[in-house]
Formats: C-alpha cells, structure tokens, sequence
C-alpha cells in the first residue's frame, strides 16, 4: 500500500498548523496567574491514623504504630509550589487514606493538568529498599481509561534525609517514645499523560494495596486546564549564586489542553520575560521561544538586593515582553529570602540549591577502589565492595571463600599490605573518565571499613600514605584532574559510618555495628590498623575533621557521602558552602550525608517519571557490584549500548547518571570496563548536544509504543528525538511535541547533519529518513528540531514529494 504524505523539506503545512501575526501577543488580553488548583474531599475515605500528638496510636498508624507527630503539621489548608490543599482535622480518629483502589469521584468533572497528592510511604526507606512506583487510574466521561504513573517516598528512611516540604525532626515509635529520625510528608506531583488530552475527568482511582510502602494520602488536589495561555505556577528564591548573584526560580506554564496543540494561538511564542522588584533588581531577560499547551518550562533570574536592608521580595513582578509590548504581572516569591551575602548558618543548611553546572552534566563517572578490591569476591547479587561486612555476619560463601583462599587466620587487614597499587596510574584514569564524556567524577576516598585514600592527617593513621600503597591516591587524582582534564568537576565518596572502628560502638546499628570484628573463624578481636589513641569521639575526632580535609585541602566540587546516619555534617557545610559562594564556586552534596541534599540517589534502579526534585542514578559496570569482582566475565559488564540508552532514559526524565568502574587492586582498569566507555564517548561526542544541558520534556519524555521507542530532551531553541532503535524508511511519532511550522529537522550524523523532511499531520509526526544512512551497528540516532525564528517568515517553496 502506497502512503500519500506532504512532506517539506523545512516544516509543516502552513494550512494544518496555522500561524499567526510574528510578535503578536498570544492570548491578548488573558494575562496570567497562579493556576487555580481544585481540593478534593477525602473525609469519606480516610482509613487511617498515621500522625499523634504525643505517639498514641491504634496499633498500625504509619507502620507498628509509628507516627508523624502533628505539632509539625500545618492546619487547616496548606499551599506547595502553587497548589492549594484542604488538610484533614489531625485530631480526628481518622487523619489519612490508606490506598486499597479507592475510587475518588470529582464533584465536578472537568479537563485536568496535574493531580497533586499530600502523602508519602509507610514503610522506612534503608539499603537498596528505594522509591516505590504506583499508578492512578483515571476514568473519563467516555469511559475510557489512561494510567498516570509516579513513585513514592518513603516517609522516613535510615541511610538518606530527603527534602520535604512537610518535615519533622523526628517521629514516634509508641506513645511517648521519639525515634530522631527526620519524618517527611511530601507533596507528589503527577502529570496528566496526553491521552487524556480534551477528555473530561470523572474519576481517580488510587493503587495498592501495596504489600511494601503503601501510599497514605492526606490530601489532594487537581489542577484544570483553562482558558488562559501563561500562568506563573510559583516563584521562589534559591541559595544558588551565579556571577556573584542570587537566583530566583520561576515556573511558567502554558495552562491550556494539549488537545488544542494545533491551534498556535494557544501557543506562548517569543516572550521575553524579566523579574523585577521594589527591593531588588533583576540583571537578566529570559527568552521563551514557545510553549504548547500543556507545557512549562523553569526560568532563572540572577537578582540583587536594592539599597536597605529588606530580605523581603517585595513587589516582585514579571515583565512580559511581546515584542514592543510589555505586560506586567505580580508574583510572590516563596522559597528563601533575598540575599545579601552568601554566609550560612548551620540551622540554614537545608535551604541549599545544586549547581546548574551538576544540572548540565548529566553523566559521571564512581569510581570504587580499595582494600576490598584485593579479595575482589562476592556472590550475586552482593556487591563485591562488601567483603568485610559479609565475611564477619555469617555470610556462607564469603566465608567458604575467606577461608579456602587466605586461611582462617587471615584478618581483614591482612589485605593491607596486598593493596599495593603498583600499576595506579591517575592520569591514565582521567583520560578514560574524559573520553567516556563525563563531565564529573566522583572517587571513594573511604568506604565503610574506614580505609581512607587520603591524608587524614592527625585524625587517624589509617589511610593510605601510611600503610599499603604509601601514596596520597585522591591527591594524585585531583591533580592530574586539574592539570590534564579541568573541565572535568571533582566529586569525592565518603562513608560517614565505619563498620568495625572500636569508637562507632556508641552510633552502631543496622548493618553499621561498630566496635572491633571479631575474626568469624577463631572469634577472635580483629585489629583496627592506624586507629589513633588522640581520637576518642568519632564524630567530632574522626567523620567531622575528616569531612573538613575534604573539602578544604583537595579542592572538591562535589561531597557525595554515603549511609548518614550521625553526624555533625551541618558543622561542615555551613562554612563550605559559603566558602565556596565567595569563590565564585558552586558545589553540590548528595541526600546521604545526614542533612537534605541537592538531589536524590536512587542506587542500581531509575524513577519512570520526571520528578520535582533533582536525581542521579548510580549504577555500575558490573551488573551487581561496585567494587571489583574478579568473577564477574567481560561479557557481564554492560555494554556501550546499554551506557547510552541508560543515559539518555535517565537525562529524558530529569536525572543524571553516576555509573561506576571498579579498578583492580593493582589500580588497572580493566578493558571489559573501560572499552564500553569509549564507546559511549564517541557516541557522546557526536550527539552530546542531545544530553549536556538539555531539560526534560516533561509533558511527554518518552514514546514507546507500535515498534518506535524514543526519548525527548530540549533546550530553549532546540528539541532532540533520540530513537533508542534504528529507524526504517520513515520514523513516525504519535504524540504532541514542540514542532511547528518553520522548524528545521536533521538528523546528526558522523559526515553532518542530514536535513529530514517532515508532516505533523493528525497529531502524528513523521519523519521522512529515507536516503539517510543509518549504520546497523548504531546505539541510538538523533534527530534535532532546530525551532524557527518566529519573526522570520516561513519559505514554501521547497520541493513536495508526494509519495513515501
């Protein structure tokens, strides 16, 4: 069957997707607002008990009685980034919903943007127990059906602190009795996918029941779509400093359906946007090219403080600027105060922002090495980086190995001596880093058996300048990094937690005991090699001054730390991250260092859905393990293949990605690890633009359906289509994208860009790829969509093929 397309060879049919006046104001005379967000009524629901006031509870509350304790809640409503919500009566004998497939009617049905749930997990988040992923399934007026996916936190975890915006330093066991572990209620946004697109809502019904981390919901609320074509969702101030500057944060959305994507005049095209203020100055203008229905995008603004001393935002509006015309239209900003120097206090910490060089990167490289790479054992799916633990808790074929390969007499720290690193060389680790294009690293300085690959100076002699290798490992990798690759950002591991360090004995719990090992064969007390006399406090002699060398004397970008658990990191952080502010240096810390962190780790999995805060993914190499197991076979290790569809998957839905090599414990990277590197680099070279600095298209970030898998990335005059299979004779896509009439579509290629003639045509695009040379042996092919100046006019007359 022959298929009769229009295509041309720079955009789409004028008639299909019609234009308007260049510079015209879309939606003249609509100005913009806040969304308004509609609460739902839960009281005919709720199930539950999950907060106290002083621990009582009815047996169950968030988990065996454990509860959030209500003098940390707000009362009555409560708003988030834009949100309104109507909050249960706390003292009720019911205060949540327990989700068992509830079925939450709208008293008015309508279109829907985002459904927004107050809520959280019940059970602790620990070791390798992350997020859960749970779907709402949403009934339309048709009857038709469409699921809306999205992942829950857990509401207090062992080994991280989250950020939330509802958050109490502790919670209750029992009646009466505090556990000092931070306790979280979390706002989760969930969007609205395009099928639902023009379709009235009637219905929401919510999952489980969930056998681990059910979902208790408190509250919730939808967002409709509406006539307007700008809306500010929210603005909030940020701890960031760019050139000296703070940055404020605005989210500006386009709040009309995605079922009017072919009516450009519900489009936001060519709008420059500044923030202005009575008591602060706005330095930069932002330029939004376009918007379709149903999309946003976040605005940064650098501002200063006008003269006298108001931390307040005080009159803070946008300036709208369609081409000669300006709008003006007030906001209020949340968020942190206005700024006048970049000083921390420890009760401050929190209110922390990641770099927007971390948002850029996408791509790191761990690397795991140390003591443990000598035994370089472990049985999937432990990780190899784990042997000390595993050899003293009972595990069967850690200990079978331990003792048919090195005896029963031989101690862990019999291995030091083993651990020579004769053939570590940091300049050649950085050349892999950098031809893998990485844009940062991230090196285990200490693992959890306390081994340190820097200087600890006076806090302890264990380390490696003074026992095995006898070389400062960490300083000749700064620099090397430093002198060979300075693009490259420099993060550092660091375990707050040592398993078997005779002074953690006080902190001890879960797979982090303290105290000395005992040897699992003779059961004798195992020696703690280079342990100081001077150190008698580990937090305050140990972890803390350590943390301080870190950042102080090997000029770190990012201090990613591990497990948590006690700590005095605040003491730390305050100072650094002023510090480095007056540096004109932005630095970074993970959500494991025992305060909330700049983004979330989610460790050998992904999360499916854009989330509202930054993550990274850290993953390995090895299929199972960080450290180096010299079992795993070079055909485990994962492929270029798999790097870059990790990637790319990872960066479509917001995230970064940390993969991990596991050097030898001679320091050689072994080729099973570092060719696929390569590989991907190349790849990387060629279409990078698709990834560095790119933001999500959080709308729709992928399409995989009728045999075509792709994911989106953009910038602000670009967006990418990244097909994760080769494409044949055409590529067609059913989905509403940013494209419109006037864009130029090429395919990236090695020999340059190959022009790609196209049709959006019912709500499909379709791109001609015949002629173009897909190589068989390719990992994932690229397409850009150059947006066309709407200022300039559209040429028509380029060729039409009228058949495909």
């Amino acid at each position: 069957m022959m298929l009769k397309l229009l295509l041309l060879a720079v955009g789409a049919l004028a008639s299909q997707v019609p234009l308007g006046d260049a510079g015209s104001a879309p939606g003249a005379g609509a100005g913009a607002s806040t969304p308004r967000s509609v609460q739902l009524d839960l009281s005919p629901y709720l199930n539950a008990k999950a907060t106290s006031v002083n621990g009582e509870n009815d047996g169950k509350g968030f988990r065996n009685g454990s509860t959030f304790p209500s003098e940390y809640l707000p009362i009555d409503r409560w708003s988030d980034s834009g949100v309104d919500f109507v909050l249960p009566d706390w003292s009720g004998t019911k205060d949540c919903v327990k989700a068992d497939k509830q079925v939450i009617h709208l008293p008015d049905p309508t279109e829907v943007r985002s459904i927004h749930i107050l809520g959280a997990g019940e059970d602790a988040g620990g070791f390798l127990f992350m997020e859960t992923h749970e779907t709402l399934t949403l009934t339309f007026e048709d009857g038709g059906k469409v699921h809306a996916p999205f992942e829950v936190k857990h509401w207090w975890s062992h080994h991280w602190t989250n950020k939330s915006p509802i958050r109490a330093p502790f919670h209750y066991l029992d009646e009466g009795v505090k556990s000092y572990n931070a306790s979280h209620l979390f706002h989760i946004p969930v969007t609205i996918p395009p099928a639902a697109a023009g379709r009235t809502l009637t219905s929401v019904r919510l999952p489980g029941p969930a056998e681990k981390n059910a979902l208790k919901v408190f509250a919730m609320s939808y967002v409709p779509v509406t006539s307007e074509v700008m809306a500010v969702q929210w603005a909030r101030g940020t701890r960031r400093w760019e050139n000296g500057h703070q940055i404020v944060e605005v989210l500006l959305t386009n709040p009309r359906s995605v079922s009017e994507h072919g009516d450009e005049s519900s489009w936001i095209r060519d709008v420059g946007v500044k923030l202005q203020g009575e008591t602060f100055k706005g330095l930069n203008e932002r330029r939004v090219n376009r918007l379709m229905p149903g999309d946003e995008v976040l605005l940064e603004f650098e501002v200063e403080p006008r003269a006298g001393s108001s931390e307040a935002f005080d009159g803070a509006h946008l300036q709208v600027r369609y081409g000669d015309r300006i709008e003006e239209i007030p906001v209020e900003v949340s968020g942190v105060r206005l700024l006048r120097s970049p000083d921390y206090t420890e009760d401050e910490i929190e209110e922390h922002s990641r770099p927007g060089w971390y948002d850029g990167a996408k791509f790191g490289i761990f690397i795991h090495w140390g003591l443990f790479s000598v035994p370089a054992f472990a049985a999937p799916p432990q990780y190899a980086e784990w042997y000390d633990f595993w050899l003293h808790d009972g595990e069967k074929p850690t200990e079978n190995h331990h003792r048919s390969t090195f005896g029963a007499e031989f101690n862990y720290d019999d291995f030091i001596p083993m651990f020579t690193a004769d053939k570590y060389n940091a300049s050649e680790w950085m050349d892999v880093i950098a031809a893998s294009g990485a844009k940062y690293f991230v090196f285990t300085t200490k693992h959890h058996d306390g081994f340190a690959m820097f200087d600890t100076k006076e806090t302890s002699d264990r380390n490696s300048l003074l026992l095995g290798p006898k070389r400062d490992i960490l300083k000749e990798l700064m620099t090397a990094a430093k002198e060979e690759h300075p693009e490259l950002k420099r993060g550092t591991y660091f375990s707050l937690p040592e398993w078997f360090n005779p002074l953690y004995a006080p902190h001890g719990r879960l797979s982090f005991p303290g105290g000395p090992a005992l040897n699992p064969f003779t059961r004798e007390e195992e020696p703690f090699t280079g342990q100081r006399e001077s150190a008698t406090d580990f937090i305050e002699d140990i972890q803390r001054p350590q943390m301080e060398i870190l950042v102080d004397d090997y000029d770190v970008d990012l201090l990613w730390c591990d497990i948590g658990l006690d700590n005095h990191s605040s003491a730390v952080f305050s100072r650094w991250y002023a510090d480095a502010a007056r540096q004109g240096r932005e630095v970074a810390i993970n959500n494991r260092c025992g305060v909330g962190g700049d983004f979330d780790t989610p460790e050998m999995t992904r999360f499916a859905t854009v989330q509202p805060r930054k993550w990274e993914t850290c993953a390995s190499m090895d299929p199972h393990s960080f450290g180096y197991n010299k079992d795993t076979k070079d055909e485990e290790y994962r492929s270029a293949e798999d790097v870059v569809h990790s990637l790319v998957d990872i960066v479509a839905k917001g995230g970064n990605f940390l993969l991990n090599i596991g050097p030898r414990a001679d320091g050689s990277i072994p080729k099973a690890q570092s060719e696929p590197l390569r590989e991907a680099g190349e790849w990387l070279k060629l279409n990078g633009r698709a990834i560095y600095d790119t933001t999500p298209f959080e709308p729709y970030p992928e399409h995989n359906a009728a045999g075509v898998h792709v994911e989106f990335t953009r910038k602000p005059d670009a967006f990418y289509i990244i097909s994760l299979k080769k494409p044949g004779r055409t590529l067609a896509i059913s989905a509403p994208l940013p494209v419109l009439a006037g864009d130029r579509i090429v395919a990236i290629a090695p020999d340059g860009d190959k022009v790609v003639q196209w049709l959006y045509e019912d709500g499909t695009l379709v791109l001609d790829t015949r002629g173009i040379e897909f190589s068989d042996d390719g990992i994932a092919w690229v397409f850009e969509v150059q947006y066309a100046d709407p200022r300039e006019s559209i040429d028509e007359s380029e060729p039409v093929h009228d058949e495909l």
